[in-house]
């Protein structure tokens, strides 16, 4: 038994998940067979999608540490530890590159594998967003030699790991080729049922993998500014995703597909609650009758405590803070009477509906909005493209406005949704134009301060998408908003955590490789490349 798992797990647990760890909506499409070797192209296409949504470990992390380190919200109370989400997310991706590999191999292998160039450009765009992703969390990590166990590569199945900037040069360099290789010529092969992210719209997937482009150059940029430069300058010249078009998993498009790992997440040890880093982004005082709200994304993402009052918590709370208590997480209280939000809530909450809605609510990946405030931060700093103040103030009201659109949107159709529920599916141009106008928020004629705008702006935008404002955090040397009040409570709680550390199975069966990557001292504490 034990030379079978050190094989599995020196490998980096590059196995195949055809019929097995798919998600609610995927199973139906891969349950025929068990085995690589009689997996279908599509079924193992479909396999890595499967991949995409949340890990439950994930997910408890996110909700217990990332939003407190981004400052996007604030806990309360002690939960899950961080390591939480370290075996899951790594295990997740490092399945899915096995099935990657053996698609991969299973085309070149065929000798009209150019009549496969959409499928194999559309999966290495999904491998690009999970890549990206992954070594966000971790930093360096097995890639290039990852994912071999499948094939039966001996000389690969312990992977050495790989430095993120190569990983991030690999990756750009993958998303060009599809980019330049995805087509709508009818020589191509067609996944058919089987594609269910983009239901087989290649202009579509052109974007989503050239603006995926964007975003990996603009993050690297000021790491290696030869490399990225020339993709932030083509990617600019080609098709971005605009308003409405917004990648992820969306539920009402997957049939039976359910988060069910999201209310587990916040019914089981969540003590989220707004914070005050975001509520004075949101709102132009403190009236606990929300009359000072100018962003209308404050009802969406939040709602009011048990005495129906808008109150943020502070978020470096110091030791005059009162106690905050209550339930607003309970399901089972919450559904059957949505203000027993339980006695001691008096901070406002995360809205109650991210929890309780697994079947409309999506989970995004990739937005317009953050599209259109990347080529902002782009006109703005002269990166790629010369600086151009005019259009970097449109395209960072334009992010601004996409984002609103599309949460307003969600949450007018999502049947569920009955407190604060919008009145239409869209913004009306008066709202949209005094939360630009407002005094937080609009666009400052000084490009230092602009840029700093630009990044809340983003930050915000990604109040569902954490992984991505720490990741914006991290690169952009802490330019995110941060609360300036009692900050020896934030260094103290949350501000060495740069990173995941490497789960115990590379320790035991990965040990030469991960000595050599970590010296023998993995600490979250270590900065990834990304960092200044």
């Amino acid at each position: 038994m034990k030379s079978i798992k050190n094989k599995i797990y020196a490998a980096v647990f590059a196995t195949v998940i055809i019929g097995s760890g798919c998600k609610k909506g995927f199973e139906e499409l891969n349950t025929p067979p068990d085995k690589a070797s009689n997996a279908t192209t599509p079924e193992l296409f479909n396999a890595i999608v499967s991949s995409l949504p949340l890990t439950a470990g994930e997910q408890s992390v996110l909700n217990s540490w990332i939003y407190p380190i981004t400052q996007q919200g604030i806990v309360v109370s002690g939960a899950y530890p961080y390591d939480n989400a370290k075996n899951a997310v790594w295990e997740n991706y490092y399945l899915t590159m096995g099935n990657f590999r053996v698609m991969e191999d299973r085309i070149n292998k065929d000798a009209s594998k150019d009549t496969y160039n959409n499928i194999m450009a559309m999966a290495k765009t999904i491998m690009a967003y999970q890549t990206l992703k992954t070594t966000n969390y971790y930093g360096s990590m097995p890639y290039v030699n990852a994912g071999f166990a499948p094939l039966s590569d001996v000389t690969r199945y312990k992977a050495t790991y790989d430095k993120q900037e190569d990983i991030y040069k690999a990756v750009l360099t993958d998303l060009k080729w599809a980019v330049d290789n995805l087509s709508t010529n009818a020589n191509q092969v067609s996944l058919g049922a089987y594609e269910t992210l983009l239901k087989n719209n290649i202009p579509l997937w052109v974007k989503f993998a050239n603006s995926l482009r964007l975003q990996a150059a603009v993050t690297m940029h000021d790491k290696n500014p030869a490399f990225a430069a020339p993709h932030i300058t083509e990617a600019l010249s080609k098709p971005l995703l605009v308003d409405g078009e917004d990648i992820g998993l969306w539920p009402t498009q997957i049939p039976n597909l359910k988060f069910d790992w999201r209310q587990w997440s916040f019914s089981a040890n969540c003590y989220l609650r707004m914070g005050t880093t975001m509520w004075n982004l949101m709102s132009a005082n403190n009236n606990t009758d929300g009359s000072g709200i100018f962003d209308p994304r404050a009802k969406i993402y939040f709602e009011t405590n048990v005495a129906d009052q808008w109150a943020a918590y502070p978020q470096n709370p110091t030791s005059g803070t009162p106690s905050e208590g209550g339930a607003p997480y309970n399901l089972e209280k919450r559904t059957a009477a949505w203000a027993d939000k339980g006695t001691g809530n008096n901070s406002s909450n995360f809205n109650f509906y991210f929890e309780k809605d697994m079947t409309n609510i999506p989970e995004l990946m990739l937005t317009a909005s953050q599209v259109y405030l990347l080529k902002a931060e782009v006109y703005n700093r002269g990166i790629g493209v010369a600086a151009n103040a005019a259009t970097a103030k449109q395209e960072y009201e334009a992010g601004i406005k996409a984002s609103v659109n599309m949460w307003t949107k969600v949450a007018f159709s999502t049947p569920d949704w009955v407190v604060n529920k919008p009145a239409a599916a869209t913004v009306s141009a008066g709202v949209l134009n005094t939360l630009i106008t407002s005094p937080a928020v609009a666009y400052s004629a000084t490009p230092a301060t602009a840029l700093n705008q630009i990044y809340a702006q983003y930050w915000v935008s990604t109040f569902k998408q954490p992984w991505d404002a720490w990741t914006l955090m991290r690169r952009t040397g802490g330019k995110t908003p941060m609360s300036t009040t009692n900050t020896q409570y934030y260094a103290a709680n949350f501000g060495t955590y740069n990173r995941f550390v490497y789960p115990d199975n590379e320790f035991s069966y990965n040990f030469e490789n991960w000595r050599a990557e970590t010296g023998s001292n993995d600490l979250p504490s270590k900065k990834i490349w990304l960092q200044p």
